[in-house]
């Protein structure tokens, strides 16, 4: 990709409306980045010397451009290993393994020997294994393809010599227009350079959405036909709160937009202020707020922000880093830096959730190399610790191992009934009466189950009978529930976890688990959601996990309600027969009851 300047474009004001991907206000110039055309040479205007086609020259020149590419791509992995955590960097260890995969390297250098140029060799191959990959319509597909185009074009720019993504000479931070954005791409992100970012195509599980709240840079997407409205240094206002643009702002403009900025960063400082306040209703009812977390550095965040416990630990990142499933004793070590980390607080810990849409390099022997025709319906989580005994016993080995550091909560992910549970509590029953006879003293762990099943959710009371907690994913819930998959930016409008359906299951869900009084917690993107909160402490919800920031604006605001109107606000919720009205009366009950806060 290169940064190039677009067609000028009239500059009178103009308000355009996208997707909110992350909130924030941003004003700043437009920075243009393009996608350097990745095609043959017959299908571009470059002379055929710029790509030389001589199998010996071709041949050292594709092996240099891999070299380079793997270079960049280990500089990625650590960079983003440092800034947002071994889960994210682990895509780029993925990608650097591709290098050598014989269906990209065997075959370019294939064409190389029948005399074809490296440049046309790496599309041509590029182009045939993502067409590969994305001839079925499954999420795991898309990942795949989109992890080998990106591949593909840094060897292509690297045999150019056209450089990548640079945000080093900005004399001023600015808002990032684009297509949409890699995983190398954001790595070099940051809040200093960018104001915010504008992207045609993502949706608000997109992996552009993830980066830029976890950098807190205000961001949108949807908007078609960016590069013929913006034009480089366009001046740019971004709304991540409601997806607004304002291209060319005017004076008046550009000072409200300020203003609001302003006003946010003056608000997240008040909210530094109940850090060490508890998160209790007006009526007396406290509410765990916690945080939502990777690598076991993340409790520091959870800590700085003024979490309470952490409701999910993704374990995931041990198993992205290698080429061999981790020992027992590297995740030991991983699970007492958490639960000390987090000094007593409660710790949940979720085993291994593989598959669907995670690529796990170091489980390719037990996964294959054959995708599935729909992986997220498919061999996934709970259901391959089930039959991989042997990798279950060593995480629930060390899991309780570590349980004396703290406060620790095994979750069992996809669970869709009691065999399920029943399977995965046999297992951790043996494995403790092993440890037991080893002579390593275990004390008593809670044990719990996500429900992000509809079939857990619809008998959620059986579950509850034999389950210490429930913890509740609303994102692959709403996407089992209205069959949208959520990482599929052309059903985006069918994806919603404010659907009636999908309300109709945590009811469901929250009836269950009060029957059986086992504690009751969300770990899923709509545990932030200030609309979702009133709703759900109406339902009964006592912990809400959530991305670690969100936590001061979620603890203001359950101070700011009381449990009684909480429940009339999610008995009439559930009343409504579609999405769009259960929003809007969300987001008017909670205008009309935080009316006094400064920056509402």
């Amino acid at each position: 990709m290169d940064l190039q300047k677009t067609p000028s474009c009239s500059t009178a004001s103009r308000t355009l409306h996208g997707i909110s991907l992350s909130p924030g206000y941003g004003v700043g110039p437009a920075r243009i980045y393009r996608t350097v055309s990745f095609a043959l040479a017959s299908e571009t205007e470059m002379t055929a010397p710029s790509r030389d086609a001589s199998p010996e020259t071709a041949d050292i020149r594709f092996r240099k451009a891999l070299e380079m590419s793997r270079e960049q791509l280990l500089h990625l992995q650590a960079k983003s290993a440092a800034t947002l955590g071994q889960e994210k960097a682990a895509v780029f260890a993925a990608q650097s393994l591709m290098l050598d995969d014989p269906m990209l390297s065997g075959g370019v250098e294939e064409l190389l020997r029948k005399g074809t140029s490296p440049e046309d060799a790496v599309v041509l191959k590029t182009r045939e294994i993502k067409a590969l990959f994305e001839s079925l319509p499954d999420p795991y597909l898309r990942e795949r393809a989109a992890d080998v185009e990106d591949v593909g074009r840094r060897i292509f720019r690297n045999l150019l010599g056209v450089g990548t993504l640079d945000l080093e000479d900005v004399g001023e931070p600015v808002i990032l227009v684009a297509e949409d954005l890699t995983p190398s791409d954001t790595a070099t992100l940051s809040s200093k350079t960018v104001a915010g970012i504008l992207t045609e195509r993502g949706g608000p599980t997109s992996h552009t959405a993830i980066i830029a709240k976890a950098l807190e840079i205000p961001a949108v997407s949807g908007i078609g036909n960016l590069f013929d409205l913006i034009e480089e240094g366009l001046p740019v206002a971004i709304d991540g709160e409601r997806g607004n643009v304002v291209l060319a702002p005017s004076e008046k403009e550009t000072a409200r937009f300020a203003a609001l900025r302003e006003k946010r960063l003056h608000t997240v400082r008040q909210l530094a202020t109940l850090r060490d306040l508890p998160a209790v209703t007006r009526d007396g009812v406290e509410i765990g707020l916690w945080g939502n977390i990777a690598k076991p550095e993340g409790t520091e965040k959870v800590l700085s922000y003024g979490g309470t416990g952490v409701g999910l630990f993704r374990t995931e990142f041990l198993y992205m880093s290698g080429d061999t499933p981790p020992g027992e004793e590297e995740q030991l070590a991983a699970y007492v830096k958490a639960l000390e980390g987090m000094k007593g607080m409660p710790t949940v810990i979720r085993t291994l959730d593989a598959g669907g849409d995670k690529e796990v390099p170091s489980l390719r022997g037990i996964l294959g190399d054959k995708p599935e025709m729909n992986p997220f319906l498919g061999y996934r989580a709970l259901r391959i610790c089930l039959d991989e005994k042997d990798l279950f016993r060593t995480q629930l080995r060390a899991l309780l191992r570590a349980a004396p550091s703290g406060d620790l909560r095994i979750m069992f992910p996809m669970v869709a009934g009691l065999e399920d549970l029943r399977g995965a509590r046999k297992v951790l029953d043996q494995v403790r009466s092993e440890l037991e006879a080893e002579g390593t003293a275990v004390p008593p762990v809670k044990v719990g189950i996500m429900i992000e099943i509809p079939a857990a959710a619809a008998m959620a009371p059986l579950l509850a009978a034999e389950a210490d907690f429930f913890s509740v994913g609303t994102n692959d819930l709403t996407q089992y529930t209205l069959a949208a998959d959520r990482m599929n930016a052309r059903v985006t409008r069918w994806y919603d976890s404010f659907h009636p359906g999908v309300l109709q299951l945590l009811r469901l869900t929250a009836e269950g688990a009060g029957e059986r009084k086992i504690e009751l917690g969300m770990c899923g993107e709509m545990a932030g959601d200030l609309d979702a909160i009133p709703l759900l402490l109406g339902l009964g919800f006592q912990e809400l996990s959530m991305t670690p920031s969100q936590i001061p604006w979620a603890k203001r605001l359950v101070r700011a309600l009381s449990i009684e109107a909480c429940r009339d606000i999610a008995r009439k919720a559930l009343a409504f027969g579609t999405a769009a009205e259960v929003r809007t009366y969300l987001q008017e009950r909670r205008a009309a009851l935080t009316a006094d806060f400064a920056d509402e």
